[in-house]
Protein backbone atom coordinates (compact mmCIF):
# COMPACT_ATOMS: atom_id res chain seq x y z
CA UNK A 1 0.00 0.00 0.00
CA UNK A 2 2.76 2.52 1.54
CA UNK A 3 4.34 1.57 -2.51
CA UNK A 4 1.18 2.57 -3.96
CA UNK A 5 1.06 6.14 -2.10
CA UNK A 6 4.62 6.93 -3.28
CA UNK A 7 4.08 6.31 -6.70
CA UNK A 8 1.14 8.69 -6.92
CA UNK A 9 2.91 10.99 -5.05
CA UNK A 10 5.93 10.94 -7.38
CA UNK A 11 3.32 11.24 -10.15
CA UNK A 12 1.49 14.71 -8.90
CA UNK A 13 4.74 16.03 -7.81
CA UNK A 14 5.58 15.18 -12.13
CA UNK A 15 2.83 16.70 -13.05
CA UNK A 16 3.34 19.92 -10.85
CA UNK A 17 6.66 20.80 -12.33
CA UNK A 18 6.65 19.37 -15.52
CA UNK A 19 2.69 20.20 -16.64
CA UNK A 20 1.31 21.36 -19.45
CA UNK A 21 1.75 25.11 -18.19
CA UNK A 22 5.24 24.90 -16.94
CA UNK A 23 7.14 27.98 -15.75
CA UNK A 24 10.27 28.72 -17.91
CA UNK A 25 13.77 29.15 -16.34
CA UNK A 26 14.35 32.58 -17.50
CA UNK A 27 16.10 31.30 -20.19
CA UNK A 28 17.65 33.84 -22.65
CA UNK A 29 16.44 33.89 -25.86
CA UNK A 30 19.82 33.30 -27.85
CA UNK A 31 20.30 36.20 -30.94
CA UNK A 32 18.91 34.03 -34.41
CA UNK A 33 18.14 35.54 -37.14
CA UNK A 34 14.97 34.07 -39.46
CA UNK A 35 12.84 34.55 -42.36
CA UNK A 36 9.01 35.49 -42.20
CA UNK A 37 6.78 34.29 -44.45
CA UNK A 38 6.93 37.53 -46.33
CA UNK A 39 10.66 37.48 -46.95
CA UNK A 40 11.84 39.66 -44.72
CA UNK A 41 14.90 39.14 -41.81
CA UNK A 42 14.53 39.26 -38.57
CA UNK A 43 16.54 38.75 -35.72
CA UNK A 44 15.41 38.33 -31.52
CA UNK A 45 17.71 41.18 -30.91
CA UNK A 46 15.38 43.54 -32.93
CA UNK A 47 12.88 42.62 -30.14
CA UNK A 48 14.54 43.44 -26.90
CA UNK A 49 13.16 46.40 -24.78
CA UNK A 50 9.71 44.45 -26.32
CA UNK A 51 7.59 41.58 -24.50
CA UNK A 52 7.07 38.72 -27.49
CA UNK A 53 5.23 35.97 -27.67
CA UNK A 54 6.63 33.16 -29.60
CA UNK A 55 4.32 30.48 -30.44
CA UNK A 56 4.39 27.11 -32.25
CA UNK A 57 1.92 25.84 -34.46
CA UNK A 58 0.76 22.98 -37.41
CA UNK A 59 -1.69 23.68 -40.21
CA UNK A 60 -2.96 19.98 -39.10
CA UNK A 61 -3.68 21.50 -35.37
CA UNK A 62 -7.29 22.87 -35.37
CA UNK A 63 -7.03 24.39 -31.77
CA UNK A 64 -3.72 26.36 -33.04
CA UNK A 65 -5.62 27.87 -36.11
CA UNK A 66 -8.06 28.94 -33.48
CA UNK A 67 -5.11 30.38 -31.25
CA UNK A 68 -3.47 31.85 -34.57
CA UNK A 69 -6.72 34.45 -34.56
CA UNK A 70 -6.71 34.80 -31.15
CA UNK A 71 -3.17 35.88 -31.17
CA UNK A 72 -3.86 38.38 -33.56
CA UNK A 73 -7.02 39.70 -30.96
CA UNK A 74 -4.14 39.76 -29.10
CA UNK A 75 -1.56 41.72 -31.31
CA UNK A 76 -3.88 44.79 -32.04
CA UNK A 77 -5.14 45.37 -28.28
CA UNK A 78 -1.32 45.11 -26.87
CA UNK A 79 0.80 45.85 -29.89
CA UNK A 80 0.53 49.50 -29.30
CA UNK A 81 2.24 48.67 -25.26
CA UNK A 82 5.22 47.39 -26.90
CA UNK A 83 4.41 43.56 -27.91
CA UNK A 84 5.12 41.78 -30.47
CA UNK A 85 4.29 37.96 -31.89
CA UNK A 86 6.02 35.61 -33.74
CA UNK A 87 4.23 32.15 -34.88
CA UNK A 88 6.12 29.48 -36.20
CA UNK A 89 4.59 26.73 -38.33
CA UNK A 90 6.70 23.29 -37.52
CA UNK A 91 5.39 21.21 -40.70
CA UNK A 92 7.89 22.57 -43.20
CA UNK A 93 5.96 20.69 -45.62
CA UNK A 94 2.39 23.30 -44.90
CA UNK A 95 4.64 25.99 -46.51
CA UNK A 96 2.75 26.55 -49.42
CA UNK A 97 -0.71 27.03 -47.39
CA UNK A 98 1.49 29.95 -45.24
CA UNK A 99 0.19 32.71 -47.19
CA UNK A 100 -3.20 31.74 -47.32
CA UNK A 101 -3.23 31.21 -43.84
CA UNK A 102 -2.09 34.61 -43.12
CA UNK A 103 -4.30 36.33 -45.52
CA UNK A 104 -7.52 33.83 -43.97
CA UNK A 105 -7.10 34.55 -40.51
CA UNK A 106 -5.92 38.24 -40.96
CA UNK A 107 -2.74 37.96 -39.37
CA UNK A 108 -0.74 41.16 -39.39
CA UNK A 109 2.08 39.82 -36.93
CA UNK A 110 5.23 38.16 -37.66
CA UNK A 111 4.39 34.12 -39.26
CA UNK A 112 7.52 31.97 -40.04
CA UNK A 113 8.58 28.83 -40.75
CA UNK A 114 10.56 27.28 -37.84
CA UNK A 115 13.92 25.96 -39.01
CA UNK A 116 16.56 23.89 -37.13
CA UNK A 117 18.21 26.64 -35.26
CA UNK A 118 15.13 27.59 -33.78
CA UNK A 119 14.00 24.22 -32.89
CA UNK A 120 17.27 24.09 -30.64
CA UNK A 121 16.50 27.67 -29.22
CA UNK A 122 12.79 26.31 -28.08
CA UNK A 123 12.90 22.78 -28.31
CA UNK A 124 10.41 20.54 -30.63
CA UNK A 125 7.19 21.33 -29.05
CA UNK A 126 5.85 17.73 -28.36
CA UNK A 127 2.27 19.07 -27.84
CA UNK A 128 0.94 22.01 -30.28
CA UNK A 129 0.12 24.65 -30.35
CA UNK A 130 3.17 25.64 -27.42
CA UNK A 131 3.35 29.63 -26.83
CA UNK A 132 6.91 31.07 -24.99
CA UNK A 133 6.32 34.49 -23.25
CA UNK A 134 9.02 36.21 -23.13
CA UNK A 135 9.90 39.22 -21.23
CA UNK A 136 11.42 42.83 -22.35
CA UNK A 137 14.55 41.53 -21.53
CA UNK A 138 14.77 38.52 -23.68
CA UNK A 139 14.29 35.83 -21.07
CA UNK A 140 11.56 33.58 -21.42
CA UNK A 141 9.34 33.46 -18.47
CA UNK A 142 6.78 31.38 -19.61
CA UNK A 143 6.12 28.35 -21.72
CA UNK A 144 2.54 27.02 -22.17
CA UNK A 145 2.22 23.55 -23.72
CA UNK A 146 -1.32 22.93 -25.37
CA UNK A 147 -4.24 25.63 -26.18
CA UNK A 148 -3.68 28.64 -24.12
CA UNK A 149 -6.96 30.91 -25.01
CA UNK A 150 -7.12 34.47 -25.14
CA UNK A 151 -7.53 35.38 -21.61
CA UNK A 152 -5.12 33.19 -20.06
CA UNK A 153 -2.44 34.81 -22.70
CA UNK A 154 -3.95 38.36 -21.62
CA UNK A 155 -3.67 37.74 -17.61
CA UNK A 156 -0.09 36.57 -18.17
CA UNK A 157 0.63 39.26 -20.80
CA UNK A 158 -0.16 42.35 -18.72
CA UNK A 159 2.50 42.20 -15.66
CA UNK A 160 5.10 41.78 -18.45
CA UNK A 161 3.54 44.49 -20.52
CA UNK A 162 3.39 46.87 -17.24
CA UNK A 163 6.91 46.23 -16.18
CA UNK A 164 8.31 47.43 -19.59
CA UNK A 165 6.92 51.20 -18.41
CA UNK A 166 8.42 51.14 -15.53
Amino acid sequence: MKYKYGVLVLLGLLILFWGPEARAKNTHVPDLSFYTAQGKKLSFKEFKGKVLIVNFFATYCAPCQVELIELEEIYKRFHPQGLEIISFMVDREGALLLPHIISSRGITYYVAVADDSIFAAFGWPDILPTTFLVDHNGNIVRKIVGFAGRKTLESELRPLLNETKS
